[in-house]
C-alpha cells in the first residue's frame, strides 16, 4: 500500500514539473494555396511573432498592409463590439485569434481570423469572420460573411 502512495506521489509531482505546452509558432513567409481558398487572387503573408505581439505584413495584388496585435491575456466578450482602430490577439487552445476594426465607407467592419497550423506546421487555415457594425438588424439581413484560406510556407 506505501508502494502505491508513494508511486502515486512521485507521478504528480513529475506532472506538475512539466514545461507548459508551447503555442505554434507562425513566423514566416506564407502564399496563399489559390484551389482550397475562398480569397481571390494572389496573397502572400510575412507573420513575426513574439511574446507579446504578432505582426502581419499582407500583400494582396501588390497592395501592401500591415496590422500589429498585442497579444492579451483576458478574452473579450463575445457581444463585445470593437472600436475602429482597436486590433488585439490572444490564443484560444493552439489556435491564434486576431481582432481588429476600421472604417470601410462610414461603416465600423470588425474582422475576426483563427490561424491554425497542420501537424508539419508547414499548412496554416485562415478562417475569417468579418461583421459590418452598422448599429441595426433587419429581419432576415445578414451583416457578416465568413471565408476559409489555406495558406503554404515559402521555403
Amino acid at each position: 500500500m506505501m508502494l502505491l502512495v508513494s508511486a502515486s506521489i512521485a507521478v504528480v509531482l513529475a506532472f506538475l514539473q512539466l514545461p507548459p505546452a508551447q503555442n505554434p509558432d507562425f513566423s514566416g513567409s506564407w502564399t496563399i494555396d489559390r484551389s482550397r481558398s475562398q480569397t481571390s487572387g494572389s496573397v502572400t503573408l510575412e507573420i513575426k511573432h513574439t511574446a507579446t505581439e504578432i505582426s502581419i505584413e499582407t500583400n494582396q495584388a501588390g497592395k501592401i498592409s500591415k496590422v500589429s496585435y498585442p497579444l492579451e491575456q483576458s478574452l473579450h466578450l463575445a457581444t463585445e463590439t470593437i472600436a475602429a482602430g482597436h486590433s488585439h490577439a490572444y490564443w484560444r487552445d493552439k489556435a491564434l485569434v486576431t481582432e481588429t476594426a476600421g472604417e470601410i465607407q462610414g461603416q465600423t467592419v470588425s474582422f475576426k481570423q483563427t490561424r491554425t497550423l497542420n501537424e508539419a506546421g508547414t499548412e496554416m487555415s485562415v478562417e475569417t469572420l468579418t461583421v459590418v457594425q452598422h448599429g441595426y438588424a433587419a429581419k432576415g439581413a445578414k451583416n457578416y460573411s465568413s471565408a476559409k484560406d489555406v495558406y503554404v510556407r515559402a521555403k
